[in-house]
This record gives structure tokens, C-alpha cells and sequence, in this order.
């Protein structure tokens, strides 16, 4: 059957299953996997993440960050798949004819599929799975984190510039650099345009976000180019 073919459940034994996800100590014992494509053995797998709601300057800014990160070969490129930043991602990496990697909190046996995406999961959408999502949707960042050699924030924002004052969450992206940060996986966010923000939004939205993540341990830099030299640094091929 069809669904057979393009549906596996594999084990850290597999070749399926990412290498570096192997690694970390806390790895899932089983992924479930759509459309299994990505060529594992030979994969540089690099993890992006940012705001759900991104500025045009940061949308065309990831655009840019894949487009680097595929001529250099540093692919597939791996999201949570949410929308925004994630998806832009997903689609950049597809308009330059590379696969790219959904982790998804759950996945479904009858999940749609992309001839250019990879489905992940560690759970099946079966049960009583909607009580469980809103964990699941935290601790999939260890998986997309955990199966890559770095993690890039092209744009990064609060849900809420007073967030510190109500305890609202800050961003779905921190979570992914807390992850980066326990597995020693770089994390780079790039330092925004602070003029263009001003001009059309309130940069303190971006601003409480770029400071926690820089303060969390991510490294900042200043372009794409910045970014690219300093993943030549620390992803030995």
C-alpha cells in the first residue's frame, strides 16, 4: 500500500533515524516518519525557528538565510513547522529544490503528504491526544533541535512587550534555544534591523525577545554572510 511506503516508524537503530538525534540523552526511542526522503547519511541538517508573526524585513530575511544555507550545503533545513518564520523556511527550501524537515507534535496515519517535506513525530494523533498537544508542542523543539548541528532565529518576538510584568510567555522560539542550549547545539540570532523596525512597529516587541535569546546564550550576528563564516567554524563535514 501507498500508506505503507510513505509512513515508517523507526528506531535509533535505523538509518532513518537523524544521527545526531542519537546523540542527545533524552532522545525518543521511536519516531514516527511522512514521506521518508532525507538522504540521513549524508545530511547537514541545520534548525531555524522564529516568530509566528513576522515583519516583511524578517520573512525576506529567512529567505535569504536558506538561500545561503542551501548554496553552502548545509541542508535539509529543519522547523517546527508553525506559521511564520517555520513556513517561510519550509517553502524557501522547496523553491530551491531541497527537502525540508516538519516536527510535528503529533502525527497522523493519514497525514497529508508533501513530495518535498519530511513529517516527524515521536507521537501518533490517536487517544486522547488534544489534551497532551500544548506539551507536545514545547518538547518537539528537543527534537528539532536535537537532529540538527545548529539553530538560526532569523526574527525573534514577545507575545507581549510587558510580558515580564503579567508572566504571559515570553516566545515558542526561547523554547527551542533552551533545548540548543542543554544539547550544546549553537544558537545564532541574527541582530535585527533596528531603524526599519521603528519605522513601522513597536521595536520593543522584538527588542525583549532578541535580549532574552542573546542572554540565554545564543550568539548574535550581524548578516548572513556573518552567519554562514561561523557555521563553516563549527559544523566539521
Amino acid at each position: 500500500m501507498v500508506v505503507e511506503r510513505l509512513f515508517m516508524s523507526v528506531t535509533p537503530d535505523s538509518r532513518e533515524y537523524p544521527p545526531l538525534l542519537r546523540e542527545i540523552p533524552d532522545k525518543p526511542s521511536r519516531l514516527y516518519v511522512v514521506n521518508p526522503i532525507v538522504d540521513w547519511g549524508s545530511a547537514v541538517p541545520i534548525a531555524i525557528a522564529g516568530t509566528r508573526e513576522p515583519t516583511s524585513y524578517g520573512a525576506d530575511l529567512t529567505r535569504k538565510v536558506v538561500k545561503a544555507l542551501v548554496d553552502e550545503g548545509f541542508k535539509p533545513i529543519v522547523t517546527g513547522g508553525a506559521r511564520g518564520i517555520d513556513r517561510i523556511a519550509l517553502r524557501a527550501a522547496a523553491a530551491h529544490g531541497e527537502v525540508g524537515v516538519k516536527v510535528l507534535p503529533c502525527i497522523s496515519l493519514n497525514e497529508d503528504v508533501d513530495p518535498m517535506i519530511e513529517k516527524v513525530s515521536e507521537h501518533l494523533c490517536n487517544g486522547d491526544w488534544q489534551s497532551k498537544m500544548s506539551g507536545w508542542l514545547v518538547t518537539r523543539n528537543r527534537i528539532t533541535v536535537g537532529m540538527s548541528y545548529a539553530l538560526i532565529i532569523p526574527e525573534a518576538k514577545v507575545s507581549n512587550p510587558e510580558w515580564r510584568r503579567y508572566g504571559v510567555a515570553c516566545c515558542g522560539t526561547y523554547h527551542a534555544v533552551e533545548y540548543a542550549v542543554k544539547y550544546k547545539r549553537p544558537v545564532y540570532i541574527i541582530i535585527p534591523r533596528w531603524e526599519l523596525l521603528r519605522k513601522r512597529y513597536d521595536e520593543r516587541w522584538f527588542e525583549e525577545a532578541f535580549m532574552l535569546i542573546d542572554n540565554a546564550g545564543a550568539e548574535s550576528v550581524g548578516d548572513v554572510d556573518e552567519l554562514i563564516k561561523e557555521l563553516k567554524q563549527v559544523v566539521k563535514r
